[in-house]
């Protein structure tokens, strides 16, 4: 059977129809927790926290988990197991046939769930690869493949709304789409940081000073804001932002990575603009579906700045990758070098 939305899960628990085996996962991690209790509560009830086998993928014994698949439960319907973080790579080859071979022939009592919370599966790819596609290629035929992907802006904007209104606050429309461009769609973490802000506020309405404050953005979205404070020739926020993203522990490399990324949605649409081509055009053409407000952030910011100045700034970066990964000198001074450079280059 081809994969399913949660939606399509959720459906077919309601009808009752319930399957033998389950791969649940997914960029919205929050979902993909949704959707596992929703499997589990169906086939074990109230109790099914405790009724329910709990696994860690990693470091698994797989001839002990085949003999917990065996087994026929007592005090409930089903034998329900949860596996989380099963990477199929980290296994044998011949580990991961016995793991096929055990789910061809489940017992009916058995219900077995592989839910995936602390890894990108893909890799960072389209497609399933190696071992796990050949699991989860069996899971198809057996069970069901759940992805639980990133919820739209629209989609997620009212549950934001909704979830603030349940907690007495309020919040407008446009600050429910900051704080979900600030949380990068993450369901996860904006419900975090839901709750910090409605303790902030008691029954108040959360404002866009309340978010810039509170709200910790993660590395991409903050590394977007230094890239905005950059073409604004802010350098007071430009240099903030990276001393901020730097104390937060985050790998030098990683911070200049997520920067450049961020130059180059700028420099698709200047280089879009210069063409006449629209926002749509970019996100269809780069696949930034999901990330539509990284196009239209990129749209308004680049304005301020030329296409040849954003040429500048990718060039200042692409030489300071070099330099971070060559050179024994201070990351931090390396980084702050090439912020001064971008912001000249800016000024030109």
């Amino acid at each position: 059977m081809p994969e399913v939305n949660s939606s399509d899960i959720l459906k077919k628990l309601k009808a009752n129809e319930l399957s033998n085996v389950y791969y649940i996962y997914g960029k919205d991690i929050l979902t993909v927790e949704g959707i596992t209790k929703a499997v589990l509560k169906k086939t074990l009830g109230k109790n099914w926290n405790n009724d329910c086998t709990k696994i860690e993928g990693k470091n698994i014994d797989i001839s002990s988990l085949i003999d917990i698949m065996e087994i026929s439960p007592m005090f409930s319907d089903f034998n329900a197991i949860l596996i989380n973080d099963l990477n199929a790579e980290e296994l044998s080859a011949d580990k991961v046939q016995q793991l096929i071979d055990a789910i061809e022939n489940l017992p009916d009592q058995t219900v077995l769930i592989i839910n995936i919370t602390g890894f990108d599966v893909k890799n960072g790819k389209r497609f399933f690869s190696g071992k796990n596609k050949k699991l989860i290629d069996c899971i198809m035929k057996k069970g069901l493949v759940c992805e639980c992907g990133l919820k739209t802006m629209p989609v997620m904007v009212k549950s934001i709304m909704d979830t603030v209104q349940k907690q007495g606050c309020t919040i407008s429309k446009k600050n429910a789409e900051k704080l979900a461009e600030y949380c990068l769609l993450d369901s996860m973490q904006i419900r975090n940081e839901l709750e910090k802000l409605c303790a902030y506020r008691e029954n108040a309405e959360i404002r866009m000073e309340d978010i810039d404050s509170l709200v910790s953005g993660q590395i991409e979205t903050d590394s977007f804001k230094l890239a905005k404070a950059v073409t604004s020739m802010n350098s007071g926020q430009a240099f903030f932002l990276l001393n901020d993203l730097l104390d937060k522990r985050n790998e030098p490399v990683a911070v200049l990575s997520a920067i450049s990324m961020a130059f180059l949605d700028l420099y698709r649409a200047r280089t879009a603009m210069t063409v006449d081509k629209r926002q749509n055009d970019i996100i269809n053409d780069f696949k930034y579906k999901g990330r539509e407000f990284a196009v239209n952030n990129a749209y308004r910011d680049c304005r301020k700045i030329s296409l040849e100045n954003i040429r500048r700034c990718i060039c200042i970066l692409r030489d300071t990758d070099r330099k971070l990964k060559q050179s024994s000198a201070s990351h931090k001074i390396i980084l702050e070098k090439a912020l001064t450079e971008m912001l000249i280059a800016a000024r030109r």
